[in-house]
């Protein structure tokens, strides 16, 4: 089965994991989140609504073999 993100507003996800928009959209351009067309994937910040981790996880590159 593949992926599919459940994409929201940025005020959506803002509301949902308690958080001010700003923030939302700052996660976005640290990479800890993904961008797609100005909406994000809730199930990346997921973890953050339920209290599990208080921010997503920056995101490292693979190095090419």
């Amino acid at each position: 089965m593949a992926y599919r993100p459940v994409l929201l507003s940025p005020s959506d996800i803002a509301h949902l994991i308690g958080k001010p928009v700003g923030t939302v959209k700052r996660w976005a351009s640290e990479g800890r989140i993904t961008s797609h067309d100005g909406r994000y994937d809730y199930l990346e910040v997921r973890d953050v609504a339920t209290g599990g981790i208080k921010v997503p996880p920056k995101r490292t590159l693979q190095a090419a073999a």
